[in-house]
């Protein structure tokens, strides 16, 4: 059969609705794109965030950066926070980085991509590495915002000594649902299961899950000589 003939055929069933809804995917996607990447380089000058290189954007970034803190984007980082473009594990998935005072810092590595993530630094650094890639509804947070205890201070005192920095290791792939809690260091490559929550420190190399997140298995990373 020709590649004329198998083209033929394997477009034949498409319907118009079919047609329009691929066209109307595309435009819609691609508009996303091109507005929000655009928007996102004006609000990176405004707001005084440092960007190393390329970063695509899907949607509008909610960025608020407290000054004299630190919001520093490496290359080809790809941020999805639009319904256009995000999967079917999420509504409608905005993504935020905030820091909250001077000393705060959100710093991400080259290639990391988020889609529908929430980080917040009140005054610690929450790094993440190249390559890491965060699903749909995950949230990172260096502090509690409130003292744990006794219960009537909870509002009036911020336990701002009690923030802790948060590590995420190159590589790392961080499951929809998620919530990385502060002072948690995620070794390279780990990978957290979808709904977990992170509280403790996670060794490279490893898949885990649950609430508490626990180690699941041990990965076979293989390095090329």
């Amino acid at each position: 059969m020709s590649k004329i003939s198998l083209i033929i055929e394997k477009f034949s069933n498409i319907t118009f609705a079919d047609v329009v809804s691929i066209i109307y995917e595309s435009v819609y996607r691609n508009i996303s794109r091109i507005i929000g990447t655009y928007v996102f380089r004006v609000k990176a000058i405004i707001f005084g965030v440092e960007t190393l290189g390329r970063v695509e954007c899907f949607g509008a970034i909610n960025i608020v950066r407290a000054p004299r803190s630190k919001i520093i984007i490496g290359k080809r980082v790809h941020i999805v926070s639009a319904i256009a473009r995000c999967t079917a594990s999420t509504i409608y998935a905005p993504t935020r980085l905030r820091t909250l005072s001077s000393s705060a810092k959100i710093i991400l590595g080259d290639d990391v991509g988020l889609n529908g993530t929430s980080i917040v630094a009140r005054s610690k650094v929450i790094r993440i590495g190249n390559g890491v890639i965060i699903a749909p509804n995950v949230t990172i947070m260096d502090s509690d915002f409130h003292a744990l205890w006794p219960p009537e201070t909870r509002i009036s005192s911020p336990s701002i000594l009690t923030d802790a920095d948060i590590t995420i290791g190159s590589y790392a792939w961080i499951g929809m649902q998620s919530i990385i809690l502060k002072g948690v260091t995620i070794g390279e490559n780990s990978i957290i299961a979808a709904g977990s929550v992170v509280t403790s420190d996670i060794p490279p190399n490893v898949v885990v899950g649950g609430v508490p997140a626990k180690i699941i298995k041990h990965l076979n990373i293989t390095k090329a000589d």
